[in-house]
């Protein structure tokens, strides 16, 4: 591909947070022949949320107590997108997918009864029908529900009153990390700088000032995009952009494990609806949570606590025990092949941001919806609240359109 390096008027492009949405953003862009900046905070580039999450292609299945199936429409257009848009820099391979699809299984003491899960994952099966080949999903299954023997095989069903078969699949974080990495290292007019954070924004004739680093300097851009996750509203606020609501903050951990052997006697499952947790393998890896277990901060703010959240080794003992005996309690069997593991898991975290106020143990809390997320954009900024991790893709590349739009240049 040959490259038109184009500094639009004021300088080059910012794009602030290297997690999925950003670096979408970033080579969407410099592929246009835009100079890109990309901050980091971190130390190292795409480390936060989108690397440590279960990586689940939610096709909408999760979000039971949205009758309005807003929040599956909008997930679904997202898993649409998710493919075509990656795969421009990265290799099928480098996706990691999951060859098994989801169970969700429901609880007997589910916020909603089996009746009413079951019939939220009929109407999100009819709603992904009509998504087209671009759908990443089980393309051979259909949702069906487990019957007695398969059902008693898994759970202890005496806990479980329930559960279903889904299309739906999982792309590992870390299989895609290297390819990502790759593809930004090998794109010349893109500049990633990590352990640079962004402390300010300001609109100074026709350029945006970034002030930035420990040393506070100072650097003009034509346009930024960002893309900081739980860092996203605080920025905002530089350029008097207001959020419509409150935003939770919840800092949750989970268990990883690179092992053939577990992966393979790895089921994944969803439990819903209420504070349960998922289990996940996609090739070699294994990802496994439970909410109460895994979730070490919650706080409403425009930003969490900067303090970093520390994981001590008796902290990461400690989710790894009350994860793996939370999830036997559930899956005797599979608890079993866990604690075998107890010794081996590492645990890591990352924020989960959305609009609302109360946990999901209420049926009225903002998080159990996703139907107000996007790109909201002022002139030459462009803020993108991702959502879900399968939206990433989807608003990294159109904050970068609306860049590219925005100067009258070519996609």
């Amino acid at each position: 591909m040959s490259y038109r390096s184009a500094t639009i008027t004021g300088g080059p492009v910012a794009v602030i947070g290297s997690g999925l949405a950003g670096i979408t953003a970033a080579m969407r862009l410099a592929d246009a022949g835009l100079r890109v900046v990309l901050f980091e905070r971190n130390e190292t580039l795409f480390s936060g949320a989108s690397a440590v999450c279960e990586g689940k292609i939610h096709l909408g299945y999760t979000y039971v107590l949205d009758s309005s199936h807003t929040t599956t429409r909008r997930l679904l257009s997202g898993a649409v997108r998710f493919r075509p848009i990656l795969t421009r820099w990265i290799p099928e391979a480098g996706l990691g997918l999951s060859e098994k699809p989801f169970l969700y299984a429901c609880p007997r003491d589910s916020m909603v009864p089996k009746d009413g899960v079951a019939a939220h994952l009929a109407q999100t099966q009819e709603e992904a029908d009509s998504c087209g080949a671009d759908l990443i999903c089980k393309r051979d299954m259909r949702l069906r529900p487990l019957n007695a023997s398969e059902l008693g095989a898994l759970f202890d069903t005496t806990e479980i009153s329930a559960a279903w078969e889904t299309n739906e699949l999982a792309s590992s974080p870390r299989t895609k990390r290297p390819f990502l990495l790759s593809a930004l290292g090998a794109q010349p007019l893109v500049e990633a700088r990590t352990k640079a954070e962004v402390t300010g924004i300001t609109r100074e004739d026709d350029h945006l000032v970034i002030t930035w680093g420990a040393d506070g300097l100072r650097e003009k851009f034509g346009a930024v995009i960002n893309a900081s996750w739980e860092q996203r509203l605080r920025l905002d606020q530089y350029l008097n952009l207001s959020p419509p609501r409150q935003a939770l903050h919840r800092f949750k951990c989970g268990l990883h494990l690179q092992s053939k052997d577990l992966a393979e006697r790895t089921p994944n499952v969803t439990f819903v609806i209420g504070e349960y947790g998922d289990t996940v393998a996609y090739g070699d890896r294994v990802y496994a949570s439970w909410y109460p277990a895994g979730m070490l901060k919650s706080e409403v703010a425009l930003a969490p606590d900067p303090a970093p959240v520390c994981i001590t080794p008796s902290t990461a003992r400690h989710i790894t025990e009350q994860s793996i005996a939370a999830l036997a309690r559930y899956m005797p069997g599979y608890g079993n092949a866990l604690a075998d593991y107890t010794n081996d898991f590492e645990v890591r975290g990352g924020y989960i941001s959305a609009w609302g106020t109360s946990g999901i143990t209420d049926p009225n809390s903002g998080l159990h919806s996703r139907a107000e997320i996007g790109v909201t954009s002022l002139p030459r900024y462009h803020s993108i609240n991702t959502g879900k991790y399968v939206m990433a893709p989807k608003y990294g590349e159109e904050a970068a359109l609306r860049v590219l739009s925005e100067m009258g240049l070519d996609a």
